[in-house]
């Protein structure tokens, strides 16, 4: 019989506010739940916090979303141009 290799499992990570402040939250695989400002600092989430915390959506989602519409000259020039067709 033989042995399977078992991989580590994914990281999840997901855009978030905590006090206002904009980051990362992330499950990381020794089991804690951190938050990575946008600024550098890295806190660690304590259960106290969920209620200051609002989640935005998934990270690699969110950023891909942020910067494609960077790349089009950001949200506010994106709605601006939209075609407004009737039908």
């Amino acid at each position: 019989m033989q042995t399977l290799p078992v991989a580590e499992p994914n990281v999840k990570a997901f855009r978030a506010l905590l006090y206002e402040r904009p980051g990362v939250l992330g499950k990381l695989a020794d089991g804690r739940i951190y938050f990575f400002d946008d600024d550098g600092s890295v806190v660690d989430f304590e259960p106290e916090m969920a209620v200051f915390t609002t989640v935005l959506g998934q990270a690699a989602l969110a950023d891909t979303a942020r910067l494609l519409d960077a790349l089009h000259g950001g949200a506010a020039a994106i709605a601006c141009t939209r075609q407004m067709e009737v039908q």
